[in-house]
């Protein structure tokens, strides 16, 4: 496991003392604001160490993620999630044993989602499905962020825990604005915040759940390539602490066209 210095001094259980605040203790240094290339330089940096298309060229990504509430531990969910190239992608989240959500595609045609309510495979139109499961999306929000229509600004740099770090604000469509910080020595990012606007608008008319902060803590070294393993994220004081585990499978198509799977 590869941990990012600044969570050297920054661990999970520390987090359940922030009481609502980002785990954060910076001072602004040098801003630079409105630099867009320097924020797309930042950005891409850190998807080149993600580099997902890298994995998806021959092979599916699978990825099994245990969400567990910190104040809940009995009501931990298990995502399943399965990616290949050309946007083929299936998501499954399970919990004491019973499948209560999923979605898959193809890539083209095929836009599936599953209805808890009834048990069912219902198809969903392209937006609608994209719409849904880029929440869920391990890759994301930055993964393709110009194809997203997301517009980012450098906003400077900062010390956090006597080290320096960049700042970047994403304004993007559908999602509220962002503060994304990346550690400067490693070009990683360990934390992002929340605004309570979408693009600048003060009152969004999406039903969303705005997230106090999210955090990366560990990454692990995959195949050349550098994944996020352990992350956590507070929502109205709740914190939820995730560990992702990854494989690489052959490509079956099935896993993109059929409603059922047998685990």
């Amino acid at each position: 496991m590869k941990k990012i210095a600044l969570f050297l001094t920054l661990a999970i259980v520390s987090l359940t003392c922030a009481h609502g605040q980002a785990p954060a203790d910076s001072t602004q240094s040098s801003p630079a604001k409105g630099d867009t290339a320097m924020a797309a330089t930042i950005i891409d940096n850190y998807i080149g160490f993600i580099n997902f298309d890298h994995l998806l060229k021959d092979s599916v990504l699978a990825v099994v993620s245990y969400v567990v509430d910190q104040y809940h531990p009995d009501d931990t969910i298990t995502i399943y999630r399965w990616y290949a190239a050309n946007h083929q992608n299936r998501i499954e989240m399970w919990q004491k044993g019973r499948m209560e959500d999923a979605y898959f595609c193809d890539g083209t045609s095929t836009f599936m989602r599953f209805v808890a309510s009834r048990r069912e495979w219902a198809h969903v139109t392209q937006m609608s499905y994209y719409d849904l499961t880029t929440p869920l999306d391990i890759r994301g929000a930055l993964y393709n962020w110009r194809g997203k229509g997301a517009e980012a600004s450098y906003m400077g740099q900062y010390e956090y825990k006597g080290h320096p770090v960049h700042r970047v604000f994403v304004s993007s469509p559908e999602i509220f604005d962002r503060n994304y910080f990346f550690e400067k020595e490693t070009g990683l990012l360990f934390i992002l915040t929340e605004d309570d606007h979408i693009f600048g608008d003060a009152k969004p008319s999406i039903n969303a759940h705005r997230v106090d902060w999210r955090a990366w803590h560990e990454f692990t070294p995959f195949h050349g390539c550098l994944l996020p393993s352990i992350e956590s994220y507070q929502v109205k004081g709740q914190i939820v602490v995730m560990h992702h585990k990854y494989s690489l499978e052959a490509y079956n198509k099935k896993l993109f066209t059929e409603e059922y799977r047998k685990r």
